[in-house]
């Protein structure tokens, strides 16, 4: 055999191997996070990272197959037997099927699922779901029996690849036919595959350091401010006064405190601008705290706005109202985090934030009140009533307090797998710690 006439190209070499390595990795990394649990914070960044690696043995395993067809691969050896030449040719485009097929087949999944996880390649950009998935009436099930199919795929894969490299070891050192040198690496594949490894490392590092869901949060003054909305800022400690509290938050930029003009110089009567206050958003708090799997856990809503107008003296002119942008909710926990935004849950695609409005506000005790209100998230909207303490000292005011709630109510994890399998608390307790000045 002509070694030098009958070797694979430099580009097929290239992408042989880094798609080899691809699967391998995809592979190995597929039942290392399949048995992690939901509550370990590195599963959503895994399973994010397998989708990228999957779409790009897809989209290589496109370009290979586009170049195998317009160059002719090196003939097999003429001693080889027509049986094993037809084996040979069969398991190549077995390959070929199942590079392809699985990939969407793992596309499909998250398709169809009921929790509709959005994909982003590396973070740099959204993969649309498969648009063939609209009138599944039961995509719980859909999606458990695509998973099934893509890990039968999967193991099909190892299968073939086992075969492959036993037949190649076969060629090489058996037979030494020249096949296994004919796709040995030289220089220039060396290259074509550090270009491949290199554009996919910097795209692991643009994902690693960059929030795929992150985006322009506008506030109720009309400015916007980039928040990281998978890590919740750490609470402001209890009873602290404003100036002793650390002013910009652990995570993304600060939220911006709205200035007093832009809160009701045009929607509220005169006598009720003396009893309008400012809050101190740095220093401000709104937490959510549940339980998962017989573990509580806490979180923060990193932005929100209130237009808050009270006086003690004069509660029937008094009113709350808190918009709250559901997309900044974070807990620390990747997958949650991420899980939360979806439409299974705050679904924030459609609904951006959830309200809370109160006209009506009574006095239980020494600086104790309650404020009755609705809530409304997503499409549900049910009365509250909202209990806290408030301390004014002069100019400036303090106030903690907080509701029950039952998550159910507001159309929160309504499938099977959040009410029993994965064993997410009904209840929710939401706190809030509230610094504000008087406006001018």
């Amino acid at each position: 055999m002509e070694l030098g006439q009958k070797r694979y190209s430099s580009v097929a070499v290239a992408l042989h191997w880094a798609i080899a390595l691809l699967i391998l990795t995809q592979i190995a990394g597929g039942l290392y996070m399949h048995n992690l649990p939901n509550s370990a914070a590195i599963k959503f960044d895994l399973y994010q990272l397998h989708k990228s690696f999957g779409l790009s043995i897809f989209g290589l395993t496109i370009i290979r197959l586009g170049w195998r067809l317009a160059h002719k691969p090196p003939a097999l050896p003429g001693a080889m037997p027509g049986w094993q030449k037809l084996i040979a040719r069969l398991t190549h485009w077995a390959f070929y099927a199942l590079m392809l097929i699985t990939p969407l087949a793992g596309l499909a999944i998250v398709s169809v699922s009921p929790l509709n996880v959005t994909t982003f390649w590396f973070g740099l950009f959204e993969v649309p779901h498969l648009p063939f998935f609209n009138g599944v009436a039961d995509r719980a099930a859909a999606a458990e029996a695509f998973m099934e199919v893509h890990e039968y795929l999967a193991f099909s894969i190892l299968f073939l690849l086992v075969l492959h490299v036993g037949a190649a070891l076969k060629h090489g050192f058996i037979n030494r036919d020249g096949v296994l040198r004919s796709m040995a690496p030289r220089l220039a594949a060396w290259v074509g595959m550090l270009v491949i490894a290199t554009m996919l490392g910097l795209a692991v590092l643009f994902y690693i350091q960059s929030d795929p869901l992150q985006g322009e949060i506008s506030h109720s003054d009309g400015h916007s401010h980039d928040h990281n909305e998978d890590v919740a800022p750490a609470a402001a400690p209890a009873n602290v006064e404003p100036d002793e509290t650390e002013t910009a938050a652990p995570a993304g930029e600060p939220q911006a405190a709205l200035e007093p003009d832009t809160l009701f110089a045009e929607t509220l009567p005169s006598v009720a601008l003396s009893s309008a206050w400012t809050v101190d958003y740095a220093a401000s708090t709104l937490r959510f705290l549940g339980e998962e799997g017989g573990a509580s856990f806490e979180g923060q809503f990193s932005n929100f706005t209130a237009e808050i107008i009270f006086d003690p003296d004069n509660l029937s002119v008094s009113t709350i109202s808190v918009e709250v942008r559901t997309a900044s909710a974070g807990s620390g926990n990747s997958f949650r985090d991420g899980t939360m935004k979806d439409g299974e849950w705050f679904d924030v695609k459609t609904h951006e934030s959830a309200q809370f409005t109160s006209k009506t506000i009574r006095k239980t005790g020494a600086n104790a009140y309650e404020a009755d209100g609705t809530l409304i998230i997503k499409d549900f909207s049910h009365d509250i009533t909202l209990a806290f303490t408030l301390d004014i000292d002069g100019d400036r005011a303090h106030a903690t307090g907080g509701v029950d709630l039952i998550r159910t109510d507001y159309g929160l994890g309504m499938s099977a797998s959040w009410l029993e399998s994965e064993k997410i608390a009904l209840a929710v307790r939401v706190a809030f710690e509230i610094y504000a000045v008087r406006a001018d």
